[in-house]
């Protein structure tokens, strides 16, 4: 494993900040996962003790230039002229079912910040939602592997104009935090996902091809159908 902070463009830029939460998502839907860095000392004194560092600080958004390097996007995307606060955890979800992942940001001594993503990009995206279910096998055999109905432990991989994507569907993360378990994937310019495969925590493999951007999909184990999220106003 080799640091490559400086290559990529992220270690000036950080250096004075704390770096506390964040995580990668992709805010314009180009198929890039991009990085936000939620940031805050620990120390409320830290003013006194050395000035110029503050305890309350702004939050930072990188954007993913072609998997090459990351460039800095606080100031374009809005997150700048926010006020700063003690930044701790952030937990990313697509919280108004417009296809772009919103941010909330815990802070310490303050209400949670919301960064909505307008979404004014145009990108396609893709969602998918999974639900996990015991095999008859589990039934039978205590020992066997089988998987859990959130799908933890579960990778979704998919090939869409030329780019391969990978989510896992995970708990945790940030500090202090749960993102959503759907999987969003954006799809730049691409109105097709021409295969998605999922593996399961169980083992198992099922594959689907050809499948239509722009929705939000329900995908349960062992099942052929890809359905559609039952979504309020949708």
């Amino acid at each position: 494993m080799d640091e490559v902070s400086n290559e990529v463009g992220i270690t000036v830029p950080t250096r004075d900040v704390l770096s506390f939460g964040g995580g990668f998502f992709d805010y314009d839907n180009d198929g890039w996962l991009d990085l936000f860095i939620a940031n805050g000392h620990v120390y409320p004194e830290v003013e006194q003790a050395t000035p110029g560092t503050h305890y309350k600080q702004i939050n930072m958004l990188f954007h993913n230039e072609t998997g090459k390097r990351f460039t800095v996007a606080t100031d374009s995307s809005g997150i700048a002229a926010l006020t700063p606060r003690a930044g701790r955890g952030a937990a990313f979800a697509d919280l108004d079912n417009d296809g772009f992942v919103d941010i909330v940001v815990a802070n310490n001594g303050d209400p949670p910040t919301l960064l909505h993503n307008d979404g004014s990009i145009g990108n396609h995206f893709v969602n998918f939602r999974l639900v996990g279910r015991v095999s008859e096998l589990v039934l039978t055999n205590p020992d066997a592997k089988k998987s859990n109905r959130d799908a933890m432990g579960a990778r979704i991989r998919i090939t869409a104009g030329g780019i391969s994507q990978i989510r896992e569907i995970a708990d945790g993360g940030s500090y202090l935090s749960q993102s959503d378990l759907r999987a969003n994937f954006g799809l730049g310019k691409s109105e097709t996902i021409d295969l998605v495969e999922i593996t399961w925590p169980s083992g198992a493999k099922q594959s689907f091809r050809n499948v239509p951007a722009g929705k939000f999909y329900l995908i349960t184990e062992g099942s052929d159908s890809l359905l559609l999220q039952k979504i309020d106003g949708r």
